[in-house]
């Protein structure tokens, strides 16, 4: 650059502002920004003051700002897929969603509607949002146990139980509702102006005595949105379909399906399920090919768009299974009754029967609605037991599914499908209580049911894709994982002698097999899955990179999850013949649901497992003072943790506790080490460890190590 002239400085630092209104940056970014010689930096700096004095800039802190930034976008405050405070911000060229920092919320909390400004740093591509005013607040109700002040009874304060609410709530004596010190109860607030203060609020429900294992089962169905109950205008629409006859199975609508009850079809579930909603059936055909049939509940047949039990479904979008108790998605009545594929009860469903060779290639595929009559309602306990006796009811055709089960297996992991052996418990409960929980073994039986219910999601899914038309559809997409994350898995598995390369999905399956059936198998497994991508359902296909399918969906589960409804729906009309205005009906809706049901599914996630951690920590309460082994299953700069072998129970040895050395966190080898011994404990280590204490109320474990 030329000889630069004073008066030249102010354009150019304003044209910066100009191309981008929206930056924030400090004094020595914005120097280099403008490539002048050193011994300007004075004179920059007099410019600079002189802008913010003339109003044409504004310093903020350390960072200049473009004094004309008033453009206000209105959004929602969310949760991320991370857990983090953002801004879901609606424009005319779409959505986006982008951090707040928890400065910058004002007194915002998730579901208020809120006008953002948006701000972005010099020195990266970053952006962010600011809460600059709240236009409509959501109706919050919290859940937390209540504690009274030191000071008196005159107030009191609900701790709240979810860790992301910012602030303690301050009940006056007057919004007490009789709650006692240490009583779990749900709050809503009632006031809340400055940011700084606690938010004013009053006591709507009291749940019991803060601790107790069914009080906290109470508090969890409340804290994530759940209710058993269905709304009024849901029952009395059950009632009226009643009254109406629409549950009879009428010779019309059979004459309008595939008449399957003489076939041999029968179901497999879990020994304690109550709805069963999908059927199985297998045949030979001249040719030598495996003619498969997966037989699916019409739920759709009974529940139409746009009814109060559609919109309750949409709002639940999945049932949620809290391991002692269930939270449905549809009332009891349609769950396990009506659409129940019951034992030799005539029930409607929507069939997949695929044409399958002895390499597992799907040659074709028919799918139709269809009436089936269940000849035997199996738990895979029974089926599992009758293949490895050789002998029993059906043995001879669960033989043949279980030799087509494993041809389809095996062409999976040809094609690079990754086996993920996810750790599920099984717990012995009475009254509410846990006498024993251990690992749920993965048996045979299981993988095989997997094994048809995936192929008839893909087949489901290429179906829509093979039509003429380009069909709406809602797909589980899995997107390729983060590189850099495969890399840090593959740091983390070198010291159990595992050599993966990041850069192949091969070597990722390679080591999923080779772990099976060792100690490390779930910890290792785990850690794979967290640095995956997180499967969701998107109207945009991208394929499915875990099961290693170009095109993959959800249609086997419509009486849990919704997105298989809307599926069952679209299949349906594409029979019927799809026609232009329901196409640009889906085109429309499709987005906002598939973002919903995802995000119901993640809610589901996370209240399955606490209530997972309610349970274990009760059990555990018991078991204080006891010895067991387990296995270092993370690190932290307060701990590590320590998952038991026998229960995988997760609790942690705090590093106040390692009473022989001073212990310093080495994050990047996922180790800490001892500053004066040098001895370590390290992701996968095996140790010995002694219960200290369970707190069911704070969902923790305390452990101490044994020498």
């Amino acid at each position: 650059m030329g000889k630069i002239k004073l008066n030249d400085i102010k354009p150019l630092i304003l044209n910066i502002f100009k191309r981008n209104p929206s930056v924030s940056i400090k004094f020595n970014m914005l120097f280099n920004k403008l490539r002048l010689n050193k011994s300007l930096k004075a004179e920059v700096r007099n410019v600079l003051r002189e802008l913010v004095e003339s109003g044409e800039l504004q310093k903020n802190g350390k960072y200049y700002e473009y004094n004309s930034r008033t453009s206000f976008y209105e959004a929602e405050i969310i949760l991320d897929g991370k857990n983090e405070f953002a801004a879901e911000i609606s424009t005319e060229a779409g959505t986006r969603i982008l951090p707040v920092k928890k400065r910058n919320l004002l007194t915002a909390l998730p579901g208020d509607k809120v006008q953002v400004t948006i701000i972005e740093y010099a020195y990266s591509d970053e952006k962010e949002a600011i809460v600059e005013n709240i236009l409509k607040r959501a109706k919050h109700s919290i859940v937390g146990k209540l504690q009274f002040s030191s000071k008196g009874e005159d107030y009191a304060f609900v701790i709240p139980d979810d860790q992301k609410f910012r602030k303690d709530i301050f009940i006056p004596k007057v919004n007490l509702k009789g709650a006692k010190e240490g009583d779990k109860v749900i709050c809503e607030i009632i006031n809340w102006e400055y940011q700084d203060l606690s938010p004013e609020g009053k006591i709507i429900q009291i749940l019991g005595q803060a601790g107790d294992v069914k009080t906290e089962f109470k508090a969890l169905i409340k804290k994530y949105g759940l209710s058993k109950s269905f709304p009024k205008n849901v029952k009395d629409e059950l009632k009226e379909l009643e009254y109406q006859g629409k549950y009879n199975i009428t010779p019309e609508e059979i004459a309008k399906r595939i008449d399957l009850r003489d076939e041999l079809i029968f179901t497999i579930d879990p020994v304690d399920a109550k709805d069963f909603d999908d059927a199985v059936s297998l045949n030979k055909l001249k040719n030598g090919n495996f003619q498969l049939g997966v037989h699916i509940a019409d739920v759709s047949h009974y529940i139409t768009e746009g009814s109060a039990l559609d919109e309750e479904a949409l709002l639940r979008g999945t049932s949620v299974y809290l391991m002692n108790d269930v939270v449905p998605m549809l009332p009891e009545k349609l769950s396990n009754d009506i659409c129940s594929l019951k034992e030799m009860v005539d029930r409607l469903v929507f069939s997949c029967i695929m044409e399958i060779d002895g390499k597992g290639n799907v040659l074709n595929h028919k799918v139709h609605k269809a009436v089936i009559r269940s000849k035997k309602r199996f738990n895979y306990e029974e089926v599992q037991k009758i293949l490895d006796n050789g002998k029993g009811l059906y043995y001879d055709k669960l033989s043949e599914m279980n030799e087509l089960h494993n041809i389809l297996f095996k062409k999976r992991l040809d094609e690079g499908s990754l086996d993920f052996e996810s750790a599920e418990m099984k717990a012995e409960i009475e009254n509410g209580l846990i006498k024993n929980i251990k690992p749920k073994e993965r048996l045979e039986s299981m993988r095989l049911i997997e094994d048809f219910m995936l192929i008839a999601n893909k087949c489901v899914a290429q179906f829509i894709k093979l039509h003429k038309r380009k069909i709406p559809f809602v797909y589980r997409v899995h997107d390729t994982p983060d590189k850099k994350r495969i890399a840090e898995l593959s740091q983390f598995v070198k010291q159990f002698g595992i050599n993966l390369n990041p850069e192949s999905k091969r070597s990722i399956q390679k080591m999923l097999l080779s772990i099976e059936g060792k100690p490390e198998e779930f910890l290792i497994n785990d850690i794979t899955i967290r640095a995956m991508s997180k499967a969701v359902y998107s109207e945009e296909n991208i394929g499915h990179y875990g099961l290693g399918f170009d095109f993959y969906t959800h249609f086997t589960s419509p009486i849990r999850r919704y997105p298989d409804l809307i599926v069952h729906r679209i299949l349906f009309e594409v029979i019927s013949g799809f026609n232009l205005k329901r196409a640009q009906h889906y085109q429309k809706v499709l987005p906002d649901l598939c973002k919903q049901s995802t995000e119901r599914e993640i809610n589901a996630v996370q209240a399955e497992r606490e209530a997972i951690k309610i349970l274990q920590c009760q059990y555990m309460e018991t078991r204080v003072g006891m010895e067991f082994k387990g296995i270092v299953s993370g690190i932290s700069e307060y701990g590590i943790y320590i998952e038991l072998t026998d229960t995988m129970i997760e609790g942690m040895v705090r590093l106040r506790d390692l009473n022989d050395d001073y212990y310093i966190l080495d994050k990047q080898n996922y180790q800490i080490i001892g500053r004066r011994r040098r001895k370590k404990y390290r992701l996968g280590d095996k140790v010995k460890v002694k219960i200290k204490k369970a707190d069911t109320e704070h969902r923790w474990i305390d452990m101490l190590i044994v020498n």
